[in-house]
C-alpha cells in the first residue's frame, strides 16, 4: 500500500495489520481537525473489480452503524478516488481477542460471568447492525478487540452482507475465518446467508473466550469431546454455557436463536443460574444440593423413605456429609445427557 504523498492522513512508520488486500497502519491528522493518533485501513492497488466493491461496502456498513461496541469512521475516500481507504478510531490499550488467546491476560478464562458480558455486548452490537439490514458473516477472534474494561470493539465488515442489496462474494467462494463461520457460508454452500450465521459466531467465539483456547471446525465436538465439563473440569458453574451452544454452535439456521429476544433471554437466565450457584445437570444425582459438599450415595432402607418399591426412573440417595435423603428421576437426566451429545 503506497500513501500519497500530499495525503492529509501521515503515517506514523507502525503497521497494525496486514493482508492479501489491505494493510492497516497508524496515522495522524495533518490538518488538526482530528488530534491524536488513528488507524487507516488501505486497499491494495491492482485488485480485482470485487475487491473494490467490498470495500466500498465495508466502509457504508461501518458508517451506517452507531454502536458502541463497533468501531467508529472518521474519513474515508471517493468512491471514484483512485486510492481507497477509510480512517478509523484507534484504541491503543485494546487487544483483539485473537492476541489474548493462550495468554494470562484473557479476562474471560474461566470466568463465566465475565464470558456471559462479553457474549451480551456481542449480541447488542448484532442486534445494532441487524436493524441496519447488515450480517457480518466474519466474527471471528482477530476482529473482535477487547478493552481493558473488557469492552469490545467490532471491526472489520469486508465481507459482511447488507440484506436485500447484491452479493459481491461468488456462490462457490467460502467467506469467513474458519473454525467460526457458519456452516452456509462455507465454500459451495445453499441456502440463505441470515443473522443466524452472526449467530453461530457468537457461540464459536464464546467458547473461545472461556477455555482460551481456539475453536474447533464443526459442530459436535462442544456436545462430545469439548463440552465444558472436559474442557474446565474443576468449575461446573461454566458447564452452564452449554444452554447457549445448543442454541448457537448448530448446523442448521433453524436449530438457532430465534431472534434476539430469544438470544438475550438465555443469556440472562443462564447468568441467573450461576449468580444463584445452581448445580448443572450434569451433577444432579451426584453432589449433594443442599450442602454442596457431600455426594449422595445409595442407602439401606431407602425404600422405607421414599417408596416399597421404589417406582421405576427414580433415584434414592443419602448426602455422605449432611445427612439429607434425597430422591430423583433418573430417567429425566439420562434423556437431556443422550439429547446433549447428538447435537450436532
Amino acid at each position: 500500500m503506497k500513501i500519497p504523498p500530499s495525503f492529509r492522513w501521515k503515517p506514523t512508520g507502525r503497521t497494525l495489520g496486514q493482508g492479501g488486500q489491505a494493510t492497516v497502519v497508524e496515522v495522524t491528522d495533518s490538518t488538526g481537525q482530528h488530534s491524536g493518533r488513528f488507524a487507516l485501513k488501505g486497499l491494495a492497488t491492482g485488485r480485482p473489480l470485487k475487491a473494490y466493491q467490498r470495500f466500498e461496502k465495508e466502509v457504508a456498513a461501518i458508517n451506517t452503524v452507531d454502536h458502541p461496541s463497533v468501531i467508529r469512521i472518521v474519513d474515508h475516500s471517493a468512491p471514484e478516488a483512485a486510492f481507497q481507504y477509510y480512517v478509523m478510531e484507534l484504541f491503543d490499550t485494546a487487544k483483539s481477542l485473537k492476541k489474548l488467546l493462550d495468554t494470562h491476560n484473557n479476562p474471560f478464562f474461566q470466568e463465566p460471568l465475565a464470558a456471559l458480558g462479553f457474549c451480551e455486548n456481542l449480541l447488542n452490537a448484532i442486534q445494532a447492525w441487524h436493524e441496519k439490514g447488515i450480517v457480518h458473516r466474519d466474527l471471528s477472534p482477530s476482529n473482535v478487540l477487547i478493552l481493558p474494561d473488557h469492552s469490545i470493539k467490532v471491526i472489520d465488515f469486508g465481507i459482511c452482507q447488507i440484506i436485500d442489496s447484491e452479493s459481491v462474494t461468488s456462490i462457490d467462494e467460502g467467506i469467513g475465518t474458519q473454525n467460526y463461520m457458519a456452516p452456509e457460508c462455507e465454500s459451495g454452500a445453499e441456502g440463505d446467508i441470515t443473522i443466524a450465521a452472526d449467530f453461530y459466531s457468537v457461540g464459536k467465539l464464546l467458547w473461545t473466550a472461556i477455555t482460551n483456547l481456539s475453536a474447533f471446525s464443526r459442530e459436535s465436538p462442544v456436545f462430545i469431546s469439548k463440552t465444558m465439563r472436559s474442557q474446565i473440569p474443576n468449575d461446573p458453574q461454566c458447564w452452564h454455557l452449554h444452554h447457549i451452544f445448543e442454541r448457537t454452535i448448530r448446523h442448521l439456521p433453524k436449530d438457532r436463536w430465534l431472534d434476539f429476544s430469544d438470544a438475550l433471554q438465555t443469556v440472562r437466565k443462564v447468568r441467573f443460574l450461576i449468580r444463584s450457584r445452581y448445580q448443572p445437570i450434569e451433577l444432579i444425582g451426584e453432589q449433594c444440593p443442599l450442602c454442596g459438599f457431600g455426594n449422595l450415595k445409595d442407602f439401606q432402607g431407602s425404600h422405607m423413605v421414599f417408596g416399597n418399591p421404589i417406582p421405576n426412573g427414580i433415584s434414592a440417595g443419602k448426602c455422605n456429609y449432611c445427612g439429607f435423603c434425597f430422591a430423583h428421576g433418573t430417567d429425566a437426566v439420562q434423556v437431556e445427557m443422550t439429547h446433549r451429545k447428538s447435537l450436532s
